[in-house]
Parts: structure tokens; sequence; C-alpha cells
């Protein structure tokens, strides 16, 4: 049998192929080696439900993960899948080479994730030959739920907001400064936390502050991530993520004013990585 995965900072998505051929869905939190040790990972990985399988049962595993594009990282997790999966073969792969075989299957263009992180890359012939972004929450994540997320609660804790979101954004958090300081700065997941603000824009996506607030992060992620890579508007442009989904228009917008194709946009991967294994 074959359990294939797309994990990204908060969630995890799962299809297993069973030998006759039925596939089966199942959902877990996500694992990512910049914020979980072999350890944890392996403690998740326990905890996930695969009835009326076992974990024995698994004869492969090819897992897309967020932060798995270095050798460092995929060792961390294959240390951490091991001990639960004991007689599987074990892929450890990165989540942008699952959103582009998602995107494109065998056809060539730009794959971008745009979700919790966002991330892009030239994927031509099979093959990654050019990525962008991808530096993280701290560095990187341009047009990400978290950079949207983190717009938002920098501009409360400096009191910065229009006094009618400020009301609004209190009646929906009743949550501190003190409170936001030790989630970001003390707490676990940072990035989840943040992150977790960029409903409030997509709820209030009427009002100018959010719609000025979105076409930036937007606007970088086109400067930074789409349009540095040689002849990029002779390219289809494809997004993968929940944030690329739900702020479809903003983001058409911006493909728009680059002079770039953007002909799909889907929230999850997963669907187009199990017809790519199908397939092969």
């Amino acid at each position: 049998m074959i359990l294939i995965a797309d994990s990204g900072s908060t969630k995890t998505d799962w299809r297993l192929i069973a030998n006759n051929g039925k596939v089966f869905s199942f959902k877990s939190e996500g694992v990512n080696p910049y914020f979980h040790t072999s350890t944890t990972i392996t403690e998740t990985l326990r905890r996930f439900n695969l009835q009326p399988f076992n974990h024995s049962d698994i004869d492969e595993v090819y897992f897309y993960g967020a932060g798995c594009s270095s050798d460092r990282n995929r060792k961390i997790m294959e240390t951490g899948f091991q001990p639960v999966f004991t007689t599987a073969k074990i892929h450890i792969l990165h989540d942008l080479l699952g959103a582009a075989r998602a995107l494109f299957q065998n056809e060539s263009g730009i794959a971008a994730i745009l979700g919790t992180g966002s991330n892009s890359c030239l994927y031509i012939n099979d093959e990654i030959v050019l990525a962008l972004g991808g530096q993280g929450y701290i560095l990187g994540d341009e047009g990400s739920g978290l950079h949207l997320g983190r717009k938002v609660v920098r501009d409360y804790m400096n009191d910065l907001m229009p006094p009618d979101i400020l009301k609004l954004f209190n009646e929906t958090y009743a949550l501190s400064k003190d409170e936001i300081s030790y989630a970001v700065y003390k707490k676990e997941f940072p990035n989840r936390f943040l992150a977790s603000f960029s409903t409030f824009v997509c709820d209030n996506m009427r009002h100018p502050y959010m719609q000025a607030l979105a076409d930036d992060a937007f606007l970088k992620f086109f400067q930074r991530y789409v349009s540095q890579y040689p002849d990029y508007k002779t390219y289809p442009l494809r997004i993968v993520g929940s944030i690329g989904f739900f702020f479809k228009e903003q983001i058409q917008k911006q493909a728009d004013d680059f002079g770039i194709v953007l002909d799909r946009i889907i929230r999850a991967p997963i669907e187009g990585l199990l017809e790519y294994r199908l397939k092969k």
C-alpha cells in the first residue's frame, strides 16, 4: 500500500492507495522540521489514526512537506518517520515539488504556494529548475497567510488601525498586546498564530484598509517570487493554497498588472498528487 501526504505548517492531508486500488483519505496536524524534532515528529505520527489499517501495513510513503528542501531537514523527517512506518520505504520531498506536480503534472510553468507560508518555482519537465522564496516567516513568506496576519497584528500593536477596524478586531479576538507578544515570542508555532489573523483580512475585504493591506502583500509576492524568473511572462502561473484560493480576486488583479497568465488556483494539492502517483 502507498501513502501520500502533503503537509504545510498547519495541517497534513493524506491519501492511502490500498492494494485493491481503493483510496482512503485522512487528516492530521502539520509537521515541519523547522518547528519539530525527530522525536516530536514520531509522537505526532503515532497519534495519526490510519484505521482500518496499521502503520505497519504501508509499503511506501511519499511525504511532501514544508521545510523539507535541505538534506538536513529531510534527515530530521526520515528519522522521525522510521520508528512509525517500520516496514515502508520513505520518500521525504519538498512541498514545493508537490505543489508543482499537483498543478502541472507533466506540463511546465511557474508553480506557487500561498498558504500559511509562500514559495514558488519554475517547473520544467518534472523538475524544479529554479526556486524563489521559502525563506520562512522571519525572512520571507510575502503574500502568505502569515504575511497578511503579521501586517494586521503589526498595525494593531502600533495603533495604526482605522478606528472601525480596531473595534472589529477587539470584538473578534479580545486579545491584549501582551498576550499577542507572548504568543509570538514565547509560545510554539508563532507562524500558525500570526497566519490565523489572515481570516480577519478575508472577512473584511470590503474595507479600503483591508484592500490596501492585501494589495500590498500580493504586490510584494509578485515582485519577489514571480517576476524575477527569466521570461516569466512566457509561462503560465498556477497557485495552490488556502490564501490563493480565498484571495483569488486580489491575486488575479496583480497577475493582470504584471502581464502574467494565471490559469489555475486550487485550495490543496493532495488530489493532484494522488493523480500524479496513480499515473506513475
